[in-house]
């Protein structure tokens, strides 16, 4: 059962609950006003150009490497070809782009994996034919082949990968992905040192295979998390590992798939055989470590996020956004955390519009931890009666500053967990196809929807202020 927790005080065991990850209640930080991107008040930013299939980092052109990256039930473990990448530089373009390959449909059958039911492969190599070499969710009753993709395709879809901690200014458009890695993860995970800043700026990014952005061996704040025996809805990202900056003014595409569950082989553990996971990632817009998106000063700017196959934005560990307008068109949840019982999503201020399960299912909002909406706007839908808006396994925390709109099934604990179980507009979520131009310009995929009218920079008088919103224009 989901849980939906009253607002109240908590403690001074709270604040010290993710003391890593800065102090806790800080107003949010500015990080310069409208066109503070051209007027040079980043310090020590570098500048990363996106030129369609090709990229420069500060004017001077990245090298290009002929390096390949596969997997295959016919083989143990993964396996990279071609020319290796020089060491020691800043930013490289490969094609090493991980992704999930094509395998026979005959190959799979349903079976229980993890306390859930998925399709399954196994190895066909020998001595490793009872292991598990990938799983595929269940989504109705077809295998999703649309998570495979051929070696060819992956190749088309080339990666940016950035070596090196700093702030970076990215602008342009790419057809392949970006890839954000400082080392191993023993060396990066508790060290300082190891921190992004991405400030995007009319960035616009398409990856087929994959998804468009991923941050993977940075800093993560709460490095001690594993050390802890308990867990609160508490957290502060103000020192993240990822800090994803939207530029006043700008509006960003990024528009990617997911990698479903590759495994390693079998191995023994105090006397039992488990098998580990190689690479899954969920969402198009991915993050292994904890992640805060903000706005600049006036919080103007605009980040769309597109999910081809799967997930929306996605964080391991825990994400919080603080400013800016954010539009997620997501085949199954727009928003996911996923640690168990430990994860948290926290909204501080900002617009969150989400079109969630436009596959078979999806909640707009997932954590598999704590849920806390501190302030802000969202307004969501999601089509599938068992899906929700806030879905959290350990608890719900809405303040009455924050405004919901929601346009799909309700929280088994009934209403929003808002001040006076706030109720969706009538009509809002009703399949009406979106206008052109929604959300500054990106046309969601072939399925996504959004009511007509509906403006998530041009909401109406009074929405955000913790009161039930008015009727909103032409019956959304």
């Amino acid at each position: 059962m989901k849980k939906i927790i009253p607002a109240i005080v908590i403690g001074l065991t709270a604040a010290l609950a993710l003391s890593g990850c800065g102090s806790l209640h800080n107003e949010t930080k500015e990080l310069g006003g409208s066109g503070a991107t051209d007027a040079g008040l980043y310090q020590d930013a570098h500048l990363l150009q996106l030129k369609g299939t090709s990229a420069s980092l500060d004017g001077t052109e990245l090298k290009e490497f002929d390096y390949t990256w596969k997997v295959d039930p016919s083989f143990e473990g993964e396996q990279f070809e071609g020319t290796e990448p020089e060491e020691g530089l800043a930013a490289y373009i490969a094609h090493d782009i991980v992704y999930y390959p094509e395998i026979p449909a005959e190959n799979f059958a349903k079976e229980n994996y993890d306390g859930e039911q998925e399709w399954v492969t196994r190895y066909t190599a020998e001595g490793l034919e009872d292991y598990i070499f990938s799983t595929l969710p269940v989504l109705g009753n077809d295998l999703p082949t649309e998570m495979m993709h051929s070696a060819e395709e992956a190749y088309n879809n080339p990666v940016i990968h950035i070596t090196e901690p700093g702030t970076y200014i990215v602008e342009g458009s790419f057809n392949g992905q970006l890839w954000f890695d400082f080392g191993e993860e023993e060396d990066t995970f508790a060290n300082e040192e190891a921190k992004v800043t991405v400030i995007l700026k009319g960035a616009d990014v398409t990856c087929t295979v994959a998804p468009a952005i991923v941050f993977h061996d940075v800093y993560e704040c709460d490095n001690t998390w594993e050390d802890r025996e308990t867990y609160t809805d508490e957290t502060d990202l103000s020192n993240a590992g990822v800090q994803v900056i939207i530029a006043d003014g700008t509006e960003n595409n990024f528009s990617g798939a997911n990698v479903f569950r590759l495994l390693k082989n079998k191995y023994k553990k105090e006397g039992s055989t488990v098998q580990k996971k190689l690479w899954k990632m969920d969402g198009a817009f991915y993050s292994f470590q904890s992640m805060r998106i903000s706005g600049e000063e006036a919080g103007t700017g605009i980040l769309n996020i597109t999910s081809t196959t799967f997930e929306g934005l996605d964080c391991e560990l825990h994400m919080t956004i603080d400013s800016g307008y954010i539009n997620i068109f997501s085949q199954d949840d727009g928003i996911n955390v996923n640690e168990d019982n430990v994860s948290v999503f926290t909204m501080n201020g900002g617009h969150l519009t989400i079109f969630a399960s436009l596959g078979s299912e999806g909640d707009v909002i997932d954590s598999n931890g704590f849920i806390r909406i501190n302030g802000g706007q969202i307004a969501g839908t999601s089509k599938s009666p068992s899906d929700e808006l806030l879905d959290s396994e350990d608890g719900t925390y809405i303040d009455e500053k924050a405004t919901i709109i929601y346009g799909g099934s309700m929280s088994e604990n009934g209403g929003m967990g808002g001040p006076g179980g706030m109720q969706p507009p009538e009509g809002f979520g009703n399949g009406q196809t979106p206008p052109d131009g929604f959300g500054g310009g990106q046309t969601p995929p072939d399925g996504g929807q959004m009511p007509e009218g509906f403006d998530p920079q041009n909401m109406p008088e009074g929405f955000g202020n913790g009161q039930t919103p008015p009727e909103i224009p032409n019956g959304v």
